[in-house]
């Protein structure tokens, strides 16, 4: 029989269980639901102000837990050994923990990364580790989706993202263009520099302060580096360091002032025989190689 009450007792599948007992759990059960509801509202409100994308998971995994824990309290009320049932929970649990870890992970990367408000939608980010970059367009419970500058869509991983370095570059309101120009050695650096700052001071769109600065940096292989730092509003960014380096060039084209390829100098030499001989002394014919002008001689597989 599925069940049978009497004196103050039900039988459920040949189990006899106080009636009392079985109200008691209902109770448990319905307290706990309404528990769960009054605890989820200001989760919610918390999360959807600091964490948005990741409130309404958040909220119903809180809610669940919360009435998993009254079923289990009701259920030991009814006088059920509760070890066997936690044990089979505990096993089914391990399994599909090892089913679906990558899965997991993500969710709680996800959720950890909302709570970090490291980027937001809109934000310009580049990931080192997996050297992509790109704009976020949508952060879900699992992944993250950035539409890369050549437009391609990528779906990254919450796990990747989490722990790896992320260098956001929509946050500020201002980045900093670094653009460095060579010019030959012969050339007047002061000069350049003059050149270089007319440039810049005629753009309305490099910022004031932080004041832009122009400096000899280094003596390169081929010329001296001149190193051009300036502030522009972020989305500026590429359109101002474009136009500056074309503008450079033509402001120093048009002054004289030389801007040099690399150039390198290779040496082949032998391996010094006959060095200071003549015809017919070692080495003759390298000996008058050297005597006729130095001439160069690869040596041969040979020797």
């Amino acid at each position: 029989m599925v069940g049978e009450i009497a004196l103050g007792t039900i039988e459920i599948l040949g189990t006899r269980i106080e009636l009392l007992k079985v109200l008691i759990s209902i109770a448990i059960v319905a307290v706990g639901v309404v528990v769960a509801r009054l605890v989820r509202i200001p989760v919610s409100y918390f999360l959807t102000k600091y964490a948005p994308q990741a409130a309404p998971l958040a909220s119903r995994a809180v809610f669940w837990v919360i009435v998993g824990i009254a079923v289990l309290s009701a259920i030991g009320n009814l006088g059920v050994e509760l070890t066997g049932v936690l044990l089979a929970g505990g096993i089914a649990g391990i399994i599909i923990g090892f089913a679906v870890q990558s899965t997991v992970a993500n969710l709680f990367s996800g959720l950890f990364m909302q709570i970090d408000r490291a980027f937001r939608i809109g934000d310009a980010i580049e990931v080192a580790e997996m050297n992509v970059a790109g704009v976020v367009t949508d952060i879900t419970a699992f992944s993250v989706v950035l539409r890369r500058f050549d437009g391609v869509y990528v779906r990254i991983p919450n796990e990747k993202i989490f722990t790896s370095q992320v260098r956001n570059f929509g946050r500020n309101v201002a980045r900093r263009v670094e653009v460095t120009v060579g010019i030959a050695y012969k050339e007047d650096m002061s000069k350049a520099i003059e050149v270089i700052r007319r440039i810049v001071d005629e753009d309305p769109r490099i910022l004031a302060l932080p004041e832009p600065r122009i400096m000899v940096w280094e003596l390169g292989s081929s010329s001296v580096n001149i190193n051009i730092w300036c502030w522009v509003p972020t989305q500026e960014f590429f359109n101002v360091r474009g136009e500056l380096v074309k503008r450079v060039k033509e402001a120093l084209d048009a002054n004289g002032i030389e801007i040099p390829f690399q150039q390198v100098t290779v040496w082949f030499g032998d391996k010094g025989k006959g060095k200071g001989k003549g015809k017919g002394e070692g080495e003759g014919e390298e000996g008058e190689d050297e005597e006729k002008g130095g001439r160069l001689r690869l040596p041969s597989l040979n020797e």
